[in-house]
């Protein structure tokens, strides 16, 4: 063994030379697999006859680098085995580090990191970028972890193992530059250097110092190595050890200087003002007269980018050095443009951001100088470059100056919230920026940038942006309809921008000018005009006006009486406007007479408005004034609801004088005209309706809910034009006045409903028939014989061949056209406009309707209130869950679902809880009409996930009406409990139930529910091996050992129940003593006994014993017959179906034979 391992440490891990001819550099690396492992680099092998007689009985310390392998920890051997073969992860790093820092045994501990050292130290001359840098982590986290190690002993194995010759010959020597600077950067990061002694500071700049000779790529290693390590030393250090060693290499003019030594002379500058000040820099670069361009072309005519650090240290040269150096540079970057090279785009937009990051004087007017329109024209032109550039393939520069402009959008936003303390200056850029590009959101990449800018603005220039905007309106080119829609979105977005929220005056007078804008025709002065005399943007832009005024109106209003005092001062400024001399033609939709009629009642409320108090009569109000309002601009909105409005106010506020023979109330005519209001297109409906319903609700009905629960009746559609609800209610009405008695009669007239139904049929296909035999007779028409009335006619016998071929062809392009469309065919047959537009009108007007629900079920959470919104809701989820074109509408559904389920049902004292009983009757018994749809094959394919998932909720839903029904009553007291168990028991005695094992799951995980003990207990006492199956069994094992925890929960807080329980489970073991069992119930047996006291213990002892025991060979026939009933019982359920659909279409084979059987008599 001893000797393998010197095999291997003379092949690579140590060094066994003792003269200068010998200790030669080890030859690069070409992967990292050979720098991580045994061999980092290979190193000539000394021949047997040179060869040391007893090398390893010599003293070994780290300096001189001989190590005995008997010093040596072995474990390190097992640690670099494992980097070989796996990728770094912390646990290794954190075992190699254990190595070095606890061994006990100082000498084996020192001859280790010796070993250690020096292999990673050689990986970092390697060939291999990836493994130079994990050789590097190696080292810096040793290094920080083990303070025993000297680093002046680690730069001593530097020197020695990666010599640099004074001149670099070779990719070699130029390798083993690279390490040294490595090795020396994880020296300067560690905590030895915050304390250094001079002698280390001295040693490892001497180190990079020496590098600044090298070739170009070294140069900027060092450099950038030397000025983030400036900020580590103190003043007197740097000017005791560093200075010296760098000034013959710094000390030099601008042409004499390189970018790199000229960036570190900057550097020394900005880090040491007080050893190097700018008075001295600027002699030192220019002897006679400062010439700026010299130093901006150095920094700019190459085609390398540089680091940011480089161009970070430019910025800050020119910010210290005043306006004169930053103008200077701004001036020399414009004599520049357009700049073709990446490299000095790329070194422009970092200086311009790190100035606008770190720009720290008080007279920030140079900002502004500096963002000339030539410079943000170059800027928006490449970030607008970067965003519409999607192309995987890019040169490295363009990767590189595509995250430089991310960089600089970032540096932007981040100067206007901290860095910019000047509100005008932020104003001005701005400004700027968008006489450039007035769309700035679409030549930025950062979401929502210029919102960003625009949040970090006073009210004074949030005002001041308004007005620029909208001078911008009139000034626009006539067809540039985009811009000025574009002005109007970002008018509404400063207009309710919370910082304005009190500047009331002002708002209020904004949105006049948006009141006039939606109401009349205005001229290029914003004044009411004739059609004729309108401006562009009157033309193009009203409608988005009307919507801008409604929905600031409405925004973050603070309630019912706000928004009436709000309506009347706005009304009360419409009515001075609507009615000043020749105005009728200027408005963009004349009043007819019934609004003209409306409007007197309207003033009449707008003298006399309604008290504070007065919720409904302030509901009223508001309808009435809001309503009136949008029926003096184009809405569709028809005057019949203005009077209803009224109609019902007078009706409402009539206290104590209802009529005996009232057909209608007045809360379902407003329940109707809300729903009315919310069928209109434009969100701001939807929040002026969710605000008065909030006050109304409490005011409404059991009726008047069920009027909005028949809109989200999925199986009908409420924006039909033929009201098939009446109709339906009409034959009802018909059928509820015949006698009870009559029931031949009631079968006749089914029998005749059946026959109209089957002559509609036979209609339909009498149609298509004939519409079958005129195409067949168009194409037996010869081409003479068109206008004949014998066309029909045809003689075969003078039909030539050629005629044929054509009759063929027609023949079966006319049979073609008729061919009955396939299932795929139709689903893939596109609607048509308008109905995708009613599509749309319905699925919004439902999620809306799902919003007055929620305020039913929040303002009057009683039991069928909340029962019969459950339901609904439930359903609406059902059915959106398998269509596509219904996902806004489900996650709508489930959202208020969540909401439902967390809310607690309000009862009165001693109310009867047998309606939630038939709610859970009512939901079960949809679980079975889903299953059944989807086993019988509907036209859409079932969706597994949408199925599963419907489930999941079905049994939530359960959950929670278990548990409500069991409120303020112990569990086994409550009228849900007799049906629970009456579900459970159908469950363990049926193969088809209308629960499943998640329903019970989700009663477990109910968390308001006090009744897992009790049912815990009911389960368990169906763990009988004679009359319960197996499959059913190892479901309630399954169960309770999965829901223990719950489980043990509560059997602590009911004594009895524990008992029970336990006794139930002793009888359980006690039958499986008697007669065979299977081990799948035995391991779920022993889980749950695992959990309890020491009765259950006892318990456990004997299931273990038992499932020690051998097997019968009856187990397995069992289990196989387990396996059997499962199969059996989903063989059943589609047996059912099957059958349940033969017995439909034989049913409707007999009916119409029989009805063409009295036909024909």
């Amino acid at each position: 063994m001893k000797s393998n391992l010197d095999k291997s440490l003379s092949n690579g891990e140590t060094i066994k030379t003792k003269v200068k001819k010998e200790r030669k550099r080890p030859k690069s690396i070409k992967s990292e697999e050979d720098v991580v492992t045994e061999k980092p680099a290979k190193i000539p092998k000394v021949s047997k006859k040179e060869k040391p007689s007893e090398p390893e009985e010599k003293e070994n310390t780290l300096i001189n680098g001989h190590i005995k392998v008997s010093q040596i920890n072995k474990a390190v051997f097992v640690v670099f085995k494992k980097i070989q073969a796996s990728p770094l992860t912390q646990k290794m790093i954190n075992s190699l580090v254990v190595l070095l820092r606890d061994d006990t045994n100082a000498e084996q501990r020192t001859a280790t990191s010796c070993y250690v050292l020096k292999r990673l130290i050689r990986s970092t001359g390697a060939d291999d970028l990836k493994a130079v840098a994990l050789a590097a982590s190696y080292i810096h986290c040793i290094l920080s972890a083990v303070p025993s190690i000297d680093a002046l002993e680690v730069l001593e194995t530097l020197k020695r193992d990666l010599a640099v010759g004074s001149q670099q010959r070779g990719k070699e020597d130029s390798l083993a530059a690279v390490g040294q600077l490595i090795t020396a950067f994880c020296i300067l990061q560690t905590p030895q250097f915050a304390e250094a002694k001079p002698k280390l500071v001295g040693a490892v700049f001497e180190i990079l110092v020496a590098q600044l000779k090298g070739r170009e790529y070294l140069v900027s290693l060092c450099a950038d190595i030397l000025a983030d390590s400036f900020k580590k030393l103190s003043t007197a250090n740097f000017e005791e050890y560093v200075w010296p060693l760098l000034q013959p290499q710094l000390n030099k003019p601008l042409s004499g200087l390189k970018l790199n030594t000229c960036d570190l002379l900057l550097a020394v500058h900005l880090t040491y003002p007080s050893i190097l000040g700018r008075e001295q820099l600027l002699a030192s670069l220019w002897p006679k007269k400062p010439l700026y361009g010299q130093l901006f072309e150095l920094y700019h005519s190459g085609s390398t980018i540089h680091s940011d650090g480089v161009y970070a240290r430019l910025a800050a040269f020119l910010e210290k050095g005043g306006k004169d150096s930053l103008i200077a540079w701004q001036q020399y970057v414009d004599s520049k443009q357009p700049l073709k090279l990446n490299a000095a785009k790329a070194g422009v937009i970092q200086v311009l951001g790190h100035l606008l990051l770190n720009f720290k004087e008080k007279d920030e007017q140079t900002i502004l100088d500096i963002f000339k329109p030539t410079c943000v024209q170059f800027l928006l032109q490449e970030l607008s470059a970067v965003k519409g550039d999607n192309s995987e393939a890019k040169k490295p520069s363009q990767k590189e100056l595509r995250e430089i402009c991310f960089k600089f959008e970032g540096s932007l936003v981040l100067s206007f919230e901290k860095q910019l303390q000047n509100e005008e200056i932020k104003l001005q850029l701005l400004l700027r920026l968008l006489e450039q590009r007035l769309q700035l959101d679409s030549v930025i990449s950062l979401p929502r940038f210029s919102q960003q800018l625009i949040n970090q603005l006073s009210v004074e220039s949030l005002q001041k942006l308004y007005d620029y905007y909208s001078n911008l309106l009139g000034s626009l080119a006539d067809e540039d309809r985009v811009s000025r829609v574009h002005c109007l979105n970002q008018m509404q977005l400063i207009l309710q921008h919370p910082k304005l929220d009190k500047e009331g005056k002002w708002r209020q007078k904004q949105l006049r000018h948006f009141l006039l804008a939606a109401v009349f025709h205005l001229d290029v002065d914003k004044k009411p005009c004739e059609t004729t005399n309108a401006s562009a943007f009157s033309r193009q832009c009203s409608e988005r006006c009307e919507e801008i005024f409604f929905g600031s109106l409405l925004h973050k209003c603070s309630g019912l009486p706000a928004l009436c005092k709000l309506l009347q001062k706005t009304l009360s400024y419409l009515k001075k406007e609507l009615f000043k001399p020749d105005v009728e033609s200027k408005i963009r939709s004349p009043m007819n007479e019934g609004l003209r009629k409306a409007w007197k009642q309207v003033e009449e409320l707008l003298t006399k408005p309604s008290e504070e108090s007065d919720v409904v009569g302030q509901t009223f109000e508001a309808l009435i004034l809001f309503v009136s309002l949008a029926l003096c601009t184009r809405s569709p909105l028809s005057v019949t609801v203005l009077e209803d409005l009224i109609i019902c106010r007078k009706n409402a506020l009539q206290k104590g004088k209802k009529k005996a023979n009232e057909d209608l109330k007045w809360q379902d005519v407003l329940t109707d005209a809300l729903l009315q209001l919310l069928l209109q297109t434009g969100h701001f409906w939807r929040e002026f309706v969710n605000l008065v319903a909030t006050a109304l609700i409490p005011h409404l009905e059991a009726s008047n809910l069920e009027q909005i629960l028949e809109v989200l009746n999925m199986n009908r559609n409420p924006l039909s034009k033929k009201d098939e609800g009446e109709e339906d209610s009409d034959e009802e009405m018909e059928e509820e006045q015949q006698p009870e008695d009559s029931s031949e009669d009631s079968e006749g007239d089914d029998d005749d409903d059946e026959e109209e139904d089957d002559e509609d049929e036979e209609g339909d296909e009498e149609s298509h028939l004939a519409q079958i035999r005129e195409s067949v007779r168009q194409a037996l028409v010869n081409d003479g014989d068109a206008d004949d009335d014998g066309a029909s006619s045809v003689d075969w016998n003078d039909v030539d061949e050629e005629q044929g071929q054509r009759l063929n062809a027609a023949l079966e392009q006319s049979f073609q056209l008729f061919r009955p469309k396939s299932r795929k065919a139709q689903a893939k047959e596109r609607p048509t406009k308008s109905e995708r537009i009613d599509n749309t009108s319905l699925l919004h007007f439902r999620i809306r309707a799902l919003d007055l629900l929620e305020l039913f079920a929040t303002k009057k959470p009683i039991q069928p209130v909340i029962l019969d919104v459950l339901h609904c809701v439930f359903q609406v989820f059902r059915h959106c869950s398998g269509d596509t074109k219904l996902q806004s509408l489900r996650e709508a559904s489930l959202k208020l679902l969540k909401k439902l389920l967390a809310k607690n049902i309000e009862f009165e004292p001693k109310q009867d809880k047998a309606p939630i009983l038939e709610a859970i009757e009512q939901l079960m018994s949809t679980a079975d009409e889903q299953s059944e749809e989807d086993q019988e094959g509907s036209k859409q394919p079932s969706n597994r996930q949408a199925k599963a998932e419907v489930t999941i909720w079905r049994d939530k839903c359960f959950a929670y009406l278990v548990s409500q029904g069991s409120a303020d009553k112990e569990p086994k007291d409550s009228a849900v409990w007799p049906l629970l168990v009456e579900f459970l028991q159908m469950w363990v005695a049926n193969r088809r139930s209308r629960l499943s094992l998640a329903s019970f799951e989700a009663l477990f995980q109910s968390g308001q529910w006090q009744g897992v003990a009790p049912l815990a207990v009911v389960l368990a006492s169906h763990l009988d091996a004679k009359k319960t199956r197996s499959f059913r069994r190892a479901q309630i094992l399954k169960l309770l050992s999965e829901q223990f925890r719950r489980l043990e929960t509560a059997l602590k807080d009911n004594s009895s129940a524990s008992k029970e329980f336990e006794k139930q489970l002793a009888r359980y073991v006690e039958q499986l003593e008697a007669e065979s069992n299977s081990p799948k119930e035995l391991k779920l047996l022993q889980k749950i006994l695992a959990q309890g006291g020491p009765k259950r213990q006892k318990l456990l002892e004997k299931v273990q014993v038992l499932g020690q025991k051998p097997q019968p060979k009856k187990t397995a026939a069992k289990e196989e017959e387990q396996v059997t009933e499962e199969v059996k019982e989903v063989e059943d359920v589609q047996q059912a179906a099957e059958q349940k659909q033969e017995k439909t279409k034989k049913k409707d084979k007999s009916n119409k034979a029989n009805k063409k059987h009295k036909k024909n008599e």
